[in-house]
């Protein structure tokens, strides 16, 4: 039985005008009523998701909201946080000396503002995705204590040739990963999105074959692995599908809700 269903933001259940579909936060409330508990798990520190709730129609609808890739877990309703592993500051100094010279542009999250080396078309691309103001700004002088990831903002036809400088310099200490066609994150390698969900599933008292996660990229993987049920969208990246045990219909064709009303709400 189904006790937890965890959905991914990007391409999940946000399209990529930003916008939630309406049946999503309707098939929330079902799930809830009936009992089932909802989390957000997004590569999005959970600082910038809590301010566009709102907007989702999603604010007073989760149970828990997990953030960073799984580095940040907060309980809504006691408002417990719980931040598993960090980057220290000269590690990230060291990634960012590695990638910024192949021509990806590191940014970093501090609040509510998104900081980025130089500010270029695609950085506002990304800014506005995730809803924040966006500020120019030496990423290696603003970074003065641990961080629970290093981002890097590249075009998205770039993006083949970057993970491919990052499967040829892997490093023990870290780990590197598209989560967005323009977005390729890195963070302590003992970290991903099955981390966070699995700090959830102890609060919550529950095991991962009581959980559903729906996803739709790389970063989604270990998540959708972990999960009793992991459900790729139909949008998703092949990794993604490959690792999911079920797929749904695209975000654009209201997947998430499509999917939970007709395997847990019927």
């Amino acid at each position: 039985m189904i006790k937890l269903v965890a959905a991914d933001l990007d391409g999940t259940i946000i399209n990529a005008s930003g916008v939630c579909d309406p049946s999503v936060p309707a098939a929330v409330r079902e799930l809830r009523q009936n009992g089932v508990a909802f989390a957000i798990c997004s590569g999005r520190p959970v600082a910038s998701i809590t301010g566009l709730l709102a907007g989702w129609h999603l604010e007073g609808e989760l149970d828990y909201l997990i953030g960073s890739g799984g580095g940040e877990v907060l309980d809504m309703k006691t408002g417990r946080m719980v931040v598993p592993y960090m980057l220290d500051v000269p590690l990230i100094r060291e990634i960012i000396d590695l990638y910024e010279p192949e021509g990806l542009i590191p940014t970093m999250y501090e609040g509510a503002m998104f900081y980025a080396q130089k500010i270029t078309p695609q950085v506002r691309i990304v800014a506005d995705r995730v809803g924040q103001e966006v500020r120019e700004g030496d990423i290696r002088t603003l970074t003065v204590r641990p961080q629970i990831k290093v981002m890097f903002v590249l075009n998205p036809e770039d993006m083949e040739a970057a993970e491919e400088f990052e499967r040829t310099h892997r490093d023990p200490r870290y780990i590197g990963f598209r989560t967005a066609p323009d977005l390729l994150e890195f963070n302590d390698a003992r970290l991903n999105k099955d981390t966070g969900l699995a700090i959830a599933a102890e609060m919550m008292g529950i095991t991962a074959g009581e959980i559903m996660a729906f996803g739709d990229t790389t970063n989604d993987i270990a998540m959708l692995r972990y999960a009793g049920a992991g459900i790729c969208m139909a949008n998703g990246t092949q990794d993604a599908r490959d690792a999911a045990d079920d797929i749904a219909p695209s975000v654009d064709e209201q997947g998430f809700a499509r999917y939970v009303r007709a395997h847990i709400l019927k």
